[in-house]
């Protein structure tokens, strides 16, 4: 009996020594427009109405070219392999929205020396299908679930100037069957995002520009985007998110989600 002991603590300090060390990493994110910080009460004349967003799938890459998953941290607004990141605080121009802020994704990381980071904007597919009712924190917020459309909203994002506005709703749309039976969706529209050259720690800007490129929100006519095939006002918006629009396929890379660099 002595001997299997001294063998178990044997083997027990021998995978110990030969795992990967883990890392605490934290990936926050700030909202800004046209470089400019934003927030709900706004500056500049322009302030965001909401910006809530799903992120799943969270890398790391290192210097070899490996990718390295995040292990997120189980929490009130994550899972191991998805967070729901939420910017607004229901102040001032964003009367839809919660007090209750989260703006870092945290979790545990082997490896060092890494170089780039990969997440996807969405929630996975069965989870996204699944029943809302029966869903696990993150996933039980109301605001975030599309009832008729089967699904969650991925991102909800919103701008307003003195004298125009524009909101995004994005998530899968032509999702064929029910809740817990969908089969398969026309334009799934989840997004791919890589940023090069990141350090974890470094703050993930989000541009709300980019969602109003070519002057959705200069021609005093609010508008807004619900992922629908028939939205003209979708087009800016998907663009910028690197998707086509209405089929939702992936033709360039995203502009919403950087790490400006100083020239």
């Amino acid at each position: 009996m002595y001997w299997r002991y001294i063998a178990v603590f044997l083997a027990a300090s021998w995978l110990a020594a030969c795992s990967k060390p883990q890392s605490g990493v934290e990936v926050p994110f700030a909202a800004t427009f046209a470089g400019v910080p934003t927030d709900c009460a706004g500056g500049d004349g322009v302030a965001m109405t909401d910006l809530r967003f799903y992120v799943h799938n969270v890398r790391l890459e290192d210097g070899a070219g490996q990718l390295h998953d995040l292990q997120l941290d189980i929490n009130d607004w994550q899972q191991a392999d998805l967070a729901f990141l939420d910017l607004e605080d229901a102040s001032e121009n964003c009367i839809n929205g919660t007090a209750v802020v989260n703006d870092v994704v945290r979790g545990t990381v082997s490896g060092q020396d890494f170089r780039a980071l990969e997440f996807t904007l969405g929630v996975p597919f069965t989870r996204n299908h699944a029943d809302p009712l029966q869903a696990m924190t993150p996933l039980g917020d109301a605001d975030m679930h599309w009832h008729w459309r089967g699904g969650y909203k991925f991102l909800r994002a919103g701008i307003r100037t003195g004298s125009d506005s524009f909101w995004l709703h994005l998530g899968s749309t032509g999702c064929e069957g029910t809740i817990r039976n969908i089969t398969g969706c026309n334009a799934p529209n989840r997004v791919a995002v890589r940023i090069e050259n990141y350090q974890p720690g470094e703050t993930v800007k989000i541009d709300l520009a980019s969602l109003v490129a070519g002057g959705v929100l200069e021609d005093a006519v609010p508008s807004d985007c619900s992922s629908g095939p028939a939205e003209e006002d979708c087009r800016a918006a998907f663009a910028a998110l690197g998707l086509e629009h209405p089929s939702g396929a992936a033709v360039g890379p995203q502009q919403l989600f950087s790490v400006p660099r100083k020239p």
